[in-house]
């Protein structure tokens, strides 16, 4: 019986030798696969491993072995998914830092208003949401900001500029300065006039005509915005405080500060100016003039909900922005000013 055993093995062995020789490929085995080796192969012993296992290395077979041992007592899905603290909601990390951009708020104090909002939340993780978004601590950031400060005072606000426009005239092409005024809250023109010569005598007289339509128009300013153009004398602002309106300069070159009044600049010379030949300075306060009608009654201002300026004050039931109204081409009306160049559309009567 041995010697057939030992015929039988020697066979096995060769046939197996040559099996392996006509395949080209890397032998790759499953797991169970592997486990039916190492057990078919630790049995035998490991010196009589090295003369029988062929198919593989005899380390592998060890290596094998101290895998499935590991395996064995290997209870990772066990372990919890998210160790550790549960994360603030994202909603609540919103919140916070909302909070903290649009305020010099610290920790406690902002810890306080969630509290008032039924969000009970520690300081420790509050400070941890804002070191996480790069919000500093509430001493080194930033302080109020210009669009800010506007915002709280633009029911009292005036914002004035001047600006260029080339007329034709018998002597040829002059410069003319335009001076205007506009209401922050409303964004309404109050003031927009003409001149060859923007000295500081016109300037005064410009500022007598803005009270009388600051008083008809029902607007009580208290602070009036302007660069440092040499026009702005000392005796202009003077003369502002009689009519108990202070003067705020804007830092030099810092445009934005006044950006209310350079966005009117770029608007009236888009829509209008750039796209007409004017003959002297009498024809360009009257377009001037059309343009502030068009800009006060019937042009849409984005920077108050697509309102009118005119129309700013008044409590009308407002549309909503889902609702479809049966309208059609042959019930709207269109006015045309400086003929046809600026279009206003309204529904018909």
């Amino acid at each position: 019986m041995c010697r057939e055993l030992t015929l039988q093995n020697e066979y096995l062995k060769s046939e197996n030798r040559i099996l392996k020789s006509k395949l080209k490929k890397r032998i790759s085995f499953t797991d169970e696969e592997r486990r039916t080796l190492v057990d078919a192969a630790l049995a035998m012993g490991k010196d009589l491993m090295k003369d029988i296992v062929t198919i593989v290395k005899p380390e592998t077979i060890l290596a094998w072995q101290r895998r499935l041992e590991r395996q064995k007592w290997d209870y990772s899905d066990r372990r919890k998914r998210n160790p550790g603290r549960p994360r603030i909601p994202a909603n609540i990390e919103e919140i916070v830092c909302k909070m903290a951009r649009e305020n010099t708020w610290g920790y406690k104090r902002i810890q306080g208003e969630l509290k008032k909002l039924g969000i009970e939340i520690s300081n420790t993780s509050v400070a941890n949401i804002l070191r996480r978004n790069d919000l500093p601590p509430s001493p080194e950031r930033k302080g109020l900001t210009w669009r800010d400060f506007l915002a709280r005072h633009e029911e009292v606000f005036l914002c004035t500029d001047l600006f260029t426009k080339e007329v034709w005239t018998l002597r040829g092409l002059r410069t003319t300065f335009v001076s205007f005024v506009i209401h922050l809250q409303t964004r309404k023109v109050l003031l927009s006039q003409a001149t060859f010569s923007p000295n500081s005598n016109w300037l005064k007289q410009q500022i007598r005509h803005l009270s009388w339509e600051c008083e008809e128009q029902g607007v009580m300013p208290r602070f009036f915005l302007h660069d440092n153009d040499a026009c702005f004398t000392v005796d202009f602002n003077l003369l502002l405080e009689t009519f108990d309106v202070e003067a705020i300069r804007t830092p030099y070159k810092a445009p934005n500060v006044n950006a209310h009044a350079e966005r009117y600049v770029l608007s009236v010379k888009n829509e209008c100016l750039n796209h007409l030949l004017i003959f002297g300075l009498n024809r360009l306060q009257h377009v001037l003039d059309c343009y502030t009608l068009y800009f006060n009654k019937h042009r849409p201002n984005q920077g108050i909900d697509n309102r009118i300026p005119a129309e700013y004050n008044k409590t009308g039931k407002r549309q909503s922005g889902n609702k479809i109204l049966n309208v059609t081409v042959s019930n709207i009306a269109r006015k045309e000013f400086l003929g046809g160049l600026l279009k206003s559309y309204r529904r018909a009567a």
